[in-house]
């Protein structure tokens, strides 16, 4: 059977990376993707925060800014991601299914990643993010395992050698560029770095 959600590398490693740079902070980001045949591919993660969640000016701000890409790159938010602050909770709190009720409004199946912050290592072997769906009206956890992440337990390997570069130290957010509007909020060299590791693919300069 066919999964009916596909996360890529790029998607992927963008969260860990995200999640790596601030360990003792909740972060968050959009997820961006497509939908064919009801399956919804995740293409890509935006980082947004790891300073303040819930601020709506700078929520709407980045929101904004990512809309206007997605406009010109045949892509649209499909999905939300955080990690919560304390190791052992995994839980949507109530800005994770806010977040995720405005982008479910613009695109009925989207998708709400909560990142298992215990999974978050350079030797774990499995996927460190459970991925919630609405059902009956309310977020709830599906049966989500590495088969939905494309490449499988090669791409967790490769996260995770990305992990061990550090390369989570070049990774920006919302609050970087907001902070210096010439970082890039879209990640370019993460992007090439990732590229890079897959096997037969030339650097990408989006």
């Amino acid at each position: 059977m066919k999964p009916n959600l596909v996360l890529s590398v790029r998607a992927y490693g963008k969260i860990i990376l995200h999640a790596c740079k601030y360990p003792h902070k909740a972060i968050c980001g959009v997820l961006l993707g497509s939908e064919a045949g009801g399956r919804v591919d995740v293409r890509d993660a935006v980082p947004f925060f790891h300073l303040g969640l819930g601020l709506a000016p700078m929520l709407e701000a980045a929101l904004f800014q990512v809309d206007e890409f997605c406009s010109s790159s045949d892509l649209s938010i499909v999905g939300y991601y955080q990690a919560n602050e304390l190791l052992d909770n995994s839980l949507p709190d109530s800005i994770a299914v806010r977040v995720a009720d405005k982008i479910q409004e613009n695109w009925p199946n989207a998708c709400l990643f909560m990142v298992d912050n215990k999974k978050v290592s350079i030797a774990s072997d499995d996927l460190a993010v459970k991925v919630y769906k609405v059902h009956d009206g309310k977020w709830r956890i599906t049966e989500a395992t590495v088969s939905c992440l494309e490449g499988g337990a090669k791409s967790v390997q490769i996260i995770s050698s990305l992990m061990q570069q550090k390369a989570y130290q070049s990774l920006v957010d919302f609050d970087n560029h907001f902070d210096d509007i010439r970082l890039d909020w879209r990640n370019p060299s993460i992007n090439s770095l990732i590229e890079l590791e897959l096997p037969g693919s030339a650097p990408s300069t989006a």
